[in-house]
């Protein structure tokens, strides 16, 4: 929220704030539809990668919950791609997509796109 604050503080007639949220949406559908593809191919080193690229653009815009998740995701996905990580990772993944969700409303309610 602190975050988030200091972002809209920055805003002016420009609609910067709107601007990075719509950014952030986009970017994280992207980024999630990489990730599902490197999920079907088992590829846990481009998982790691682009939870580390969303945990850093969750973080600048004060997505907390979403970026503490994405660096767990990043952490799992390191090293040997064994079952256990694949299925951890699996379910971490269905977890940051519904932080996600419930951020998205939340940003949505402050900053409308």
């Amino acid at each position: 929220m602190e975050v988030f604050n200091q972002i809209v503080e920055l805003d002016d007639e420009d609609d910067f704030a709107s601007g990075m949220v719509a950014d952030y949406f986009a970017q994280v559908d992207s980024t999630f539809n990489k990730m599902d593809q490197a999920m079907e191919n088992k590829d846990l080193k481009q998982i790691s990668e682009l939870g580390h690229f969303l945990k850093g653009s969750s973080a600048a815009l004060g997505v907390k919950q979403v970026s503490l998740t994405c660096e767990k995701i990043q952490n799992t996905a390191k090293g040997t791609p064994t079952d256990k990580a694949i299925e951890e990772v699996t379910s971490l993944l269905k977890r940051v997509k519904e932080e996600y969700g419930a951020a998205k409303i939340w940003l949505l309610a402050y900053c409308p796109t």
